[in-house]
């Protein structure tokens, strides 16, 4: 086994986002053996930075917006149905089963750490920042596992065909033995990481911050309603360890919040992925509208929508939402300015032109509507236009504008500084101190708030004055906004112990109709597949048939 051929390490798409960025800039891996990479220098680091390609990402057709109450997915890419209607099974996990790829991903890290002293021409520090970005990794691969599976075996070594019969009896570890080992290596990498690396060549590799960052989501996740095995007070510790270094290093929220999301460069971001538009990703056309060829593939759901507030604090109506009430008034006036800059709504003003979801008013009365807006069921195509009549506006590149030939370059972003001061002010309420809470929310309000206006008045976003319960509610408020699309509704929803109230019902979306004097009527509409969760075994994802199988003494989740 000790010439085993390592295959499929390429590393095409950590190619060059900027014009100088050693760690994208790497001659990609196609077959080598264990000891042409741990014996060679430039080898090894790029058998470590492999890894900045293998996260699951929003980008991809697994992205958890589709599992969640923020938005439906018009083709049921990955099987992300299966988890909204609640049908996941040991068989079939929809777009959640990671167990595999994850777990190839972890058995890489630890033949780098059974290996790495094989190597000697690289000098310390170098030798250093790659064992603290293994180390980095492969909590970050087990956080992931036990966000989905719970407590899942803890495998620290890179098991031989000798060993099968090992490998095949490792029971499962507590989700709080998990997490210990988990925030451990976030440490360990922490203190072998810098805080900033000295070269540009560099830029995008994760830092001292990062591992700190993760430690801090780890830590209040498992605080949680749902886990509650660790304490608030380390993960608020956790939490302002970030913030502090941040603070020195000049890291602060960004004043573009459309345009953090397009620049790699950004003071807001603490972990991301980098791409280029050689090796880029395909987010862009996959979610723009049928008006520009695109597939509308998240349509944003009326829920999602009405989260943000209006001018002076309040919320919609939702009692609409009863499908027989209509209105004329525009519904998306003296919105959250972050909802102008997340989402793509009728009448709104993307790329070049005016997004048109609107139907015209039938001819007669009694009849369906036939024709519509470019964007509409009646528009371009009708095989791709969006069922809810919104799509997404986070995170795209609008100066795209030749489709399926322009791929994305914008990077993933893993982890910012605004989810940092969000975790802080979750994890000081529950500590009780209330004020450090209100402060720490109103930081992200407030930057919000500024993006309408520099000078707006406090009615817009005011500032959070709440106590008890209702601060608690506003907190997890400002992070389903604030934090939209981002890969964390999904397992907010479940650490909260409230997804049996966010993930069940009926999804819904918009009718705007244009009549023939040009104004508009709208009213809401149902859309398909009502949501189903079952509190006795949803809030875990079942551990995957196919794995059992081969590990006898491998549990399964309750109810499956």
């Amino acid at each position: 086994m000790k010439k085993t051929i390592i295959k499929a390490m390429c590393l095409g798409a950590l190619i060059a986002s900027m014009p100088a960025c050693d760690i994208l800039d790497v001659e990609p891996l196609d077959t080598y053996t264990q000891e042409d990479v741990f014996s060679d220098a430039n080898l090894l680091k790029a058998y470590v930075h492999r890894n900045y390609t293998l996260p699951e990402n929003g980008w991809g057709h697994k992205a958890l917006r589709f599992a969640c109450d923020e938005s439906y997915n018009n083709f049921n890419w990955e099987g992300s149905y299966t988890v909204l209607e609640g049908a996941v099974t040991p068989d079939q996990l929809g777009n959640l089963d990671i167990w595999s790829s994850y777990y190839e991903n972890i058995k890489n890290c630890n033949i780098f750490f059974e290996n790495m002293d094989k190597v000697n021409q690289v000098d310390q520090p170098q030798r250093n920042y790659l064992i603290g970005e293994e180390l980095f990794f492969r909590a970050y691969y087990y956080m992931e596992l036990v966000n989905r599976y719970g407590g899942v075996p803890m495998i620290t070594k890179a098991y031989q065909l000798e060993d099968a019969d090992k490998v095949m009896n490792i029971k499962r570890a507590s989700y709080e033995e998990c997490v210990d080992s988990i925030v451990k290596w976030f440490d360990d990498a922490a203190y072998l990481l810098p805080v900033k690396y000295d070269s540009d060549l560099d830029f995008g590799r994760v830092t001292k911050v990062a591992a700190l960052a993760m430690k801090s989501r780890m830590l209040l996740y498992a605080a949680s309603p749902w886990w509650g095995v660790k304490s608030y007070q380390d993960a608020a510790d956790a939490s302002k360890a970030v913030i502090d270094l941040c603070g020195g290093e000049g890291n602060h929220l960004d004043p573009d919040y459309k345009g953090l999301f397009l620049n790699p460069l950004s003071s807001e971001i603490i972990f991301q992925r980098l791409y280029n538009q050689e090796f880029g990703h395909w987010f862009d056309w996959e979610n723009t509208p049928n008006g520009w060829s695109g597939y509308s593939a998240t349509c944003v759901t009326q829920e999602m929508v009405d989260s943000y507030e209006i001018d002076g604090g309040k919320f919609p109506d939702t009692k609409w939402y009863d499908g027989k009430t209509t209105t004329t008034v525009n519904p998306w006036e003296n919105r959250d300015p972050r909802f102008y800059a997340s989402i793509v709504c009728d009448g709104q003003k993307f790329r070049d032109r005016e997004i048109q979801f609107w139907v015209n008013e039938p001819e007669k009365e009694g009849e369906k509507p036939s024709k519509g807006g470019f964007d509409s069921e009646f528009g371009t195509d009708n095989w791709n236009y969006s069922k809810s009549h919104y799509t997404i506006r986070k995170f795209m590149d609008e100066s795209l504008l030749n489709s399926w030939s322009d791929k994305g370059k914008q990077p993933w972003i893993y982890c910012r500084l605004a989810e940092i001061y969000l975790n802080y002010a979750e994890a000081m309420y529950y500590c009780g101190d209330e004020d450090a809470a209100r402060m720490y929310v109103n930081y992200v309000r407030e930057r919000a708030r500024k993006l309408a206006d520099p000078e707006s008045s406090v009615n817009m976003l005011p500032d959070v004055t709440e106590s008890g319960e209702a601060l608690l509610k506003k907190i997890q408020q400002e992070r389903k906004v604030e934090l939209a699309f981002e890969e964390h509704r999904f397992f907010d929803v479940r650490r909260w112990k409230i997804a049996e109230t966010t993930q069940v019902g009926q999804f819904h979306g918009i009718q705007i109709i244009k009549k023939a004097d040009n104004t508009k009527e709208y009213s809401i509409i149902n859309l398909g597949n009502k949501r189903d969760f079952d509190p006795s075994k949803h809030y875990l994802v079942p551990i995957p048939n196919y794995e059992r199988r081969k590990n006898a003494a491998l549990d399964q989740n309750p109810g499956y």
